[in-house]
């Protein structure tokens, strides 16, 4: 893979793959989950696993700042964009999710893989305060870096060094299940009503 024979690019991968996967409309066509997993492995190689962390977060960060204004400044005319003119119950179940869960589903809306990059779109058109969303967002980008990245820096780092601490992995993947059931949960209460 390119990425492994220059490991100086590796950042700017993290970087570009946690802002596809949280930009909105990009996010939905490239999902870049699997590849910012596959990166943060070879990261493990080059990167401290604070330094990916960061460069995940400020992307992701980024990237829902950016999809929000965008929503804010296209607020009257969001139903004519790519895919909410040639998928309209994206948009409705959006701005529905939003409406019921607030403030607490764009929290929650940060782990729920297709609406995740649509959201931020979504608060912005509906007028949701920035400093509310903003301050979410400053919370969900940090623990989404975390979740995202680390997994997979830790499988490369258990690769390439015999003495990883297995007290990391178990932590982790117990920190992944209570974010699957959370998540969960909301789907299911979403969904049903």
């Amino acid at each position: 893979m390119w990425l492994k024979d220059n490991p100086e690019w590796i950042a700017l991968g993290v970087f570009g793959a946690a802002f596809i996967e949280s930009f909105a409309l990009i996010g939905v066509v490239i999902p870049g989950v699997v590849l910012l997993a596959v990166i943060s492995g070879m990261a493990a190689s080059n990167l401290n696993v604070f330094e990916l962390v960061l460069i995940a977060y400020v992307a992701s960060f980024l990237a829902d700042i950016l999809s929000f204004l965008l929503g804010t400044g296209i607020s009257k005319s969001i139903d004519k964009l790519w895919p909410f003119y040639k998928y309209p119950n994206l948009l409705i179940q959006g701005r529905s999710f939003v409406k019921r869960f607030g403030i607490l589903g764009v929290f929650v809306g940060k782990f729920i893989g297709p609406i995740r990059p649509l959201l931020p779109l979504t608060a912005g058109s509906l007028g949701m305060n920035f400093k509310y969303f903003l301050t979410v967002e400053i919370f969900s980008s940090f623990l989404w870096a975390l979740l995202y990245t680390v997994p997979g820096y830790y499988a490369g780092k258990s690769i390439l060094d015999s003495e990883f601490n297995l007290n990391w992995l178990i932590a982790i993947i117990i920190g992944v299940a209570i974010l699957i059931v959370i998540v969960r949960y909301f789907n299911r209460k979403y969904i049903e009503e």
